[in-house]
């Protein structure tokens, strides 16, 4: 490596031609980078005489060459800066015109000294050799034309603005005072590795053009340039890449989820692919990984849009509602089932129906008003898995595995759900309005063979989202109440081509226009003839039918009382079932009041969204201000507000029920359910670990003390990802550093006897707390396949625990 300090116009001087290589990031420099450079060189250019401006490093590789021909410099390092200051020697010329000149510096001497290698042959001709696109757009730059869309061209005219808001000859002078270090790399040295130190700093490489750097650097140049050409850039085009490294980047991370199973992030793609690509045989081979890239970048490019519309029609379809939607996390699934259909391992109707049970699954969680947390880890174990095995069906092959998550966060909400979620889930604002529309037009082109389409409709709230005067006399007392809480609920919400014209009109008016709408859906609304509460609730359980009707899913087990959210008794009585939150706290208020006559006045109040009332006062199923009033099983008599916001709210209310009666109500619901079930199949299939009770459900659970001190082992399920055990001392918290050190000789013994295993790292902070590092296993918690293995797993690692404890 050889390093001297140069003015940086002595770089352009001679028969010389920089070279941006393939592997290269594209040019990236903006108004603000741009802008900086320029008032750097004004401020150089009007300070002292013996001013100089560093203007950091350029690294270059220079290629062997016989003498007295162009030398070829390839440029590791500094490209933004080299190509930002040839397109402003560029404007420069052109502000001088062919008659200009300032300081010895005409137009021609700029060009033919500066910027081009007179007389050489087109391939040599430019002193700067850029790549693709941005090699076509400098050439029109030094053609004086700059009408293109990418950043070369882009960068041009933002120089050309500067150029003429400042003299000519301070930025000429500023030029010539700009000094840089050259640095020039020798044969035996890797580029790659130190351009990647180098872009440490200052702005960094995005992972894909660290992927693209790595893919083609080192390649011979003609090899090189084809897969640049041919290959990459079609990587690029397939995803609307061509100006942005993002859809990239974002390729990349999904097909690793596919390809690892695990949730690769997005700014460690590289280096997961490198790690991928070893274990694959592909780092040696890379131009193999390159195709390979080009042809799942086409199958990406169909799920985004970018790479137009799927020759199937049905499939299309299933593809359009999928990006609609705007949840993108079904990809890495989505990707795989699109190469699959391509390796002739399904049709395109089998194709069709499988991606439309993933549009039914992913809407059935929204419309729920479910997280979509828990959906990543499923998509990413689902596309990593295997496929269907010879002669079983496609689509009942993903059906089936999907159905195996139902018992988990990402598993498929029941028709219940989908009812309340309708009725209850906020729909518009922010990133729901999208969502809200591609459902909305789905149900109105699955009820209207010739629907409208979608561009020009728009979200209409009927009930305005400001009350007039009108509308607050037409819903009546409880008109701010009403509008609270309906204003963005889907009841409220329809399409309309009309929107601006509709604004806050009355109803009356608002369903005159609503009449001759061309949405159907939007038609029937104008059969109301007033917009109230009971109007809204009619059309939450129409809409609710449609999305029902549209995105069915009948999986096996659905409603079967094992499998039902949740599970409850009263006292010591038995055990039963409910599928739903309203389900559970109408029956268990059920359950109290056949347990004691006299629980009705304990229950009852004023309070009407807590207490019993009267079935006098509010009649089953009516209303009291916004809230709906249901009838409590096996009586007649009182009636209940049985809503609640989660499941942990129903299963709340319902103990606090029990308290108020003098009766204790247990209440499992989700996690709780199976983490029980998963200490049951522990003990079952390995006898359990020391003093495991029939009783445990929680997620963190401890063995019996193990010796004098007692010290236990501490076993957690609750992670969805990760298993864990650990050795927790039993010394006295008063005694803090008696138990860090305890903590510190068990954590050093699992090191050095348990290296098999995957291994916590948190040593100290463990230690603080008088734990032990933890002994780690990956699992799908909600994949119950999983669970044997987890089981005997536990049980091994906790009699190698017990082992390091008896021996210490």
């Amino acid at each position: 490596m050889h390093a001297h300090q140069i003015q940086f116009l002595e770089l352009l001087n001679g028969q010389v031609q920089y070279v941006v290589p393939r592997w290269q990031r594209r040019y990236s420099w903006g108004q603000r980078e741009i802008e900086r450079l320029v008032e750097d060189l004004v401020t150089v250019a009007t300070a002292g005489v013996d001013t100089g401006h560093y203007g950091g490093t350029l690294l270059t590789f220079p290629e062997p060459g016989a003498p007295g021909v162009v030398s070829t410099i390839r440029v590791v390092d500094g490209q933004q800066r080299l190509t930002t200051i040839s397109i402003l020697l560029a404007a420069i010329a052109d502000q001088l015109g062919p008659d200009g000149e300032c300081d010895g510096w005409t137009a021609e001497i700029i060009h033919s000294d500066r910027l081009t290698n007179p007389g050489k042959r087109a391939g040599q001709l430019r002193k700067l050799r850029l790549q693709g696109g941005d090699e076509d757009e400098y050439r029109e730059v030094l053609a004086g034309q700059s009408d293109g869309a990418g950043a070369v061209a882009q960068a041009s005219r933002t120089i050309r603005r500067l150029v003429a808001r400042h003299d000519v000859d301070v930025l000429l002078r500023g030029l010539q005072r700009l000094r840089v270090v050259s640095i020039g790399l020798d044969a035996n040295e890797d580029p790659q590795q130190i351009f990647e130190s180098l872009n440490a700093t200052g702005r960094p490489l995005t992972e894909s053009e660290k992927v693209k750097n790595w893919l083609l650097m080192g390649l011979p140049d003609a090899e090189q340039q084809e897969l640049h050409d041919e290959v990459w850039l079609a990587v690029e085009s397939a995803l609307g890449a061509e100006h942005a490294t993002k859809p990239v980047d974002e390729f990349l991370r999904d097909l690793l989820r596919w390809w690892t199973g695990k949730l690769q992030g997005i700014d460690t793609v590289y280096d997961g692919l490198r790690r991928w690509a070893v274990r694959g045989g592909y780092e040696k081979d890379r131009p193999r990984l390159c195709r390979k890239l080009e042809r799942l970048a086409a199958h990406y490019g169909l799920l985004t849009g970018v790479a137009g519309e799927h020759s199937d029609r049905r499939v299309q379809v299933e593809l359009r509602h999928l990006r609609a939607m705007g949840i993108d996390v079904h990809r890495p699934l989505t990707m795989r089932l699109l190469h699959d259909a391509e390796e002739r391992r399904a049709t395109d109707a089998e194709l069709a129906d499988t991606l439309g049970l993933i549009g039914t699954w992913i809407t059935r969680i929204w419309l729920a008003g479910r997280p979509l947390a828990g959906l990543n880890k499923a998509i990413a174990d689902l596309a990593h898995g295997d496929g269907p095995e010879d002669g079983e069906s496609f689509s009942d092959h993903w059906r089936g595995r999907i159905d195996r998550l139902r018992n988990g966060r990402a598993g498929v909400p029941n028709d219940e759900a989908i009812l309340e979620g309708i009725r209850t889930r906020r729909a518009y604002g922010g990133g729901l309005t999208p969502t809200t529309k591609a459902v909305l037009c789905a149900m109105m082109e699955d009820e209207q063979r010739e629907a409208p389409q979608r561009d020009p409709l728009t979200i209409e709230h009927v009930m305005p989202q400001k009350l007039t005067p009108q509308w607050q006399r037409d819903l009546g007392d409880s008109a701010a109440d009403v509008h609270s809480t309906y204003l963005h609920r889907f009841a409220n919400l329809t399409l309309t081509a009309y929107n601006p014209e509709l604004a806050a009109k009355p109803f009356q008016d608002k369903a005159a226009i609503y009449k001759d709408s061309s949405v159907k859906m939007t038609q029937r609304v104008a059969d109301e003839p007033k917009w109230d509460e009971e109007a809204l609730e009619r059309r939450a359980e129409q809409l609710a039918s449609n999305a029902l009707k549209l995105w069915p899913w009948e999986a096996a087990g659905q409603t079967a009382p094992e499998q039902a959210p949740f599970k409850w008794r009263v006292g010591s009585g038995e055990w039963h079932s409910a599928d739903t939150g309203t389900g559970l706290v109408l029956n268990v208020a059920s359950a109290l009041l056949a347990h004691d006559p006299h629980n009705v006045e304990r229950l009852s109040g004023a309070t009407l969204s807590r207490d019993l009332q009267s079935a006098s006062q509010i009649a089953p199923d009516s209303k009291a201000g916004t809230l709906t009033f249901r009838a409590v099983p096996g009586r007649d008599d009182v009636v209940m507000y049985p809503y609640g916001g989660n499941y942990p709210e129903s299963a709340e209310r319902c103990r606090q029920m029990g308290r108020r009666c003098g009766v204790n109500v247990e209440v499992l619901f989700g996690d709780e359910n199976r983490t029980a079930a998963f200490w049951r199949l522990l003990k079952q299939r390995t006898g359990g670990v020391p003093g495991q009770k029939d009783r445990w459900r929680g997620k963190s659970q401890w063995t019996s003390t193990l010796n004098a001190d007692g010290d236990r082992i501490g076993i957690y399920v609750g992670n969805p990802d990760l298993l864990w055990l650990y050795i927790r001392s039993g010394l006295s918290p008063d005694h803090p550093t008696e138990r860090a050190t305890r903590a510190r000789h068990y954590s050093w013994m699992i090191q050095q006897t348990m290296g098999d295993q995957q291994l916590g790292e948190n040593l100290e902070g463990s230690s603080k707390d008088g734990w032990s590092i933890t002994v780690e296993r990956p699992w799908v918690r909600d994949d119950e396949d999983e669970w044997p293995e987890a089981v005997v797993w536990i049980k091994e690692q906790q009699e190698r625990l017990g082992a390091i404890v008896r021996g210490s």
